[in-house]
């Protein structure tokens, strides 16, 4: 029967020989290849995460795109008109001494459904009020005026679903047309004049009319400033976006996934590897010294294993707010010694005794040399297994304060992608995608490293061991 491996070398060998670590390497690299997006990602996401401003342009509450191939639908996706995409024509009328700038947006809608959502912003470069006027013209010609007011200069964004003078705008147009029962106003704008009269709004596409022919969003302003201009975005909301959906900040879930990757893999590794490497390290010196140093550091290690670890996390996070780096310098700090210690020192009291740990005595090796270079090699297999199986533990452990509030609020991290899911109602509104991604990205790295640990645990098991 083979003999146990003793270097890092060996160790990887055996792994990449095992089916289980195999698979738990593939599922690894690519939560590593996950963790380069935001490690290679010209935007600073840590910034930009908490601040709402920043995500306009995203749906809110968008399941991810993907699910359209279970459904069969085509359900609106988000379209953005930005500044440079609007025809611009400016006029000067001298006898009025006044500029009028015309823009207007051109958007081709295929879709099942209305947007969720439709926002205008406009920017008016002005140093006097404006006239301003926004009005929404369908592809079989007829136009809704949303908006016709005395604007101040500066950027105005107009949210025509829930604007109250849009609204009011939208309304008066039902009423023209006969409509007795309010209707949602994205049913108003993108449902054909026709059937609105009739009482079954339909919604029109931009190939339902022959030929062709796009809605289009014309935004007018008239000054009397000179170096008067107006810049505009149109954007038209989906209800279905990316790869992981969206949440009801209107941020990517996919973002939140790819830089909670490396802080979850980070904080795990650096907790796991750390933490054991010292017990380890305590353990040998305890079995190998002996005598008082093994009696200091066995009742020591008494102490530490029946503090309440979780309780003193949830405390030193909720006096202190600690961010996350803290945090993992509390867990080293609450973890210096623990189970490792005294199953390290088990197996340094066995192989301290061992003929060539004598023979190293003989021609006067240090104790810190055999110490080093003679016991401490030896229980590596069995340090690296307690590392493998521990990262699971402190991804975990980040999670659970960060889904508790205690987490680093600052960070887009898996557990606060899952906090935040469970106090935004995630499970009662069935918006399923903000808690189970997150969830499986989690359950993903616990694998890994459990297929990991089960190939580490045939090298040290020699019943299980190959021949």
């Amino acid at each position: 029967m083979s003999s146990a491996p003793v270097g890092i070398k060996s160790v990887i060998h055996e792994i990449l020989h095992s089916k289980s670590g195999v698979a738990g390497v593939v599922i690894l690299a690519f939560i590593l290849l996950t963790s380069l997006i935001a490690v290679f990602s010209p935007e600073n996401i840590v910034e930009k995460w908490n601040d709402p401003q920043a995500w306009l342009d995203k749906p809110r509450l968008a399941a991810p795109e993907w699910t359209t191939f279970f459904t069969g639908e085509n359900p609106s996706r988000t379209i953005i008109v930005r500044t440079q995409d609007f025809k611009k024509d400016v006029q000067r009328i001298e006898q009025l001494n006044v500029t009028k700038i015309e823009l207007r947006a051109r958007v081709i809608y295929d879709y099942d459904t209305p947007p969720s959502e439709l926002n205008i912003m406009i920017n008016l470069i002005s140093k006097a009020r404006s006239l301003l006027t926004v009005k929404w013209i369908r592809p079989d010609g007829s136009t809704v005026e949303l908006l016709r007011e005395v604007a101040e200069p500066g950027i105005k964004t107009i949210f025509a679903y829930i604007d109250r003078t849009v609204a009011s705008n939208v309304n008066a147009y039902l009423q023209k047309l006969g409509v007795s029962q309010p209707l949602p106003i994205g049913v108003a704008l993108f449902s054909s004049e026709k059937s609105l009269a009739s009482g079954v709004p339909k919604l029109i596409k931009s190939h339902d009319v022959k030929p062709s022919r796009p809605y289009e969003l014309v935004v007018e302003a008239t000054s009397e400033s000179k170096g008067f201009d107006v810049e505009a975005q149109l954007n038209l909301l989906g209800v279905v976006y990316g790869l992981c959906g969206t949440d009801n900040m209107r941020r990517d879930i996919f973002i939140g996934i790819v830089w909670g990757a490396p802080i979850a893999l980070a904080f795990g590794l650096i907790a796991a590897f750390v933490v054991t490497l010292i017990q380890a390290i305590f353990g040998a010196i305890s079995g190998y010294y002996g005598s008082k140093i093994d009696e200091i550091i066995q009742r020591i290690t008494d102490v530490y294993l029946v503090l309440p670890f979780l309780s003193l996390l949830i405390t030193i996070q909720f006096i202190y707010k600690t961010t996350i780096w803290t945090l993992l310098i509390a867990v080293i700090a609450l973890s210096l010694f623990g189970g490792v210690t005294k199953s390290v020192r088990s197996m340094a009291l066995q192989v301290r005794e061992e003929p060539y740990i004598e023979a190293a005595k003989s021609y006067g090796a240090s104790k810190r040399r055999i110490l080093f270079l003679y016991i401490l090699p030896r229980v590596l297999p069995y340090t690296f297994a307690n590392i493998t199986v521990s990262v699971p533990a402190y991804v975990f452990l980040e999670a659970s304060l960060s889904i508790l509030g205690l987490g680093d609020p600052a960070l887009p991290t898996w557990g606060k992608l899952i906090s935040e899911a469970f106090s935004g109602g995630a499970a009662y509104y069935g918006y399923w995608w903000w808690i189970i991604i997150p969830s499986t990205f989690i359950v993903l790295v616990s694998t890994a490293f459990a297929l990991l640990w089960y190939a580490l645990d045939k090298v040290l098991n020699p019943r299980l061991r190959e021949e």
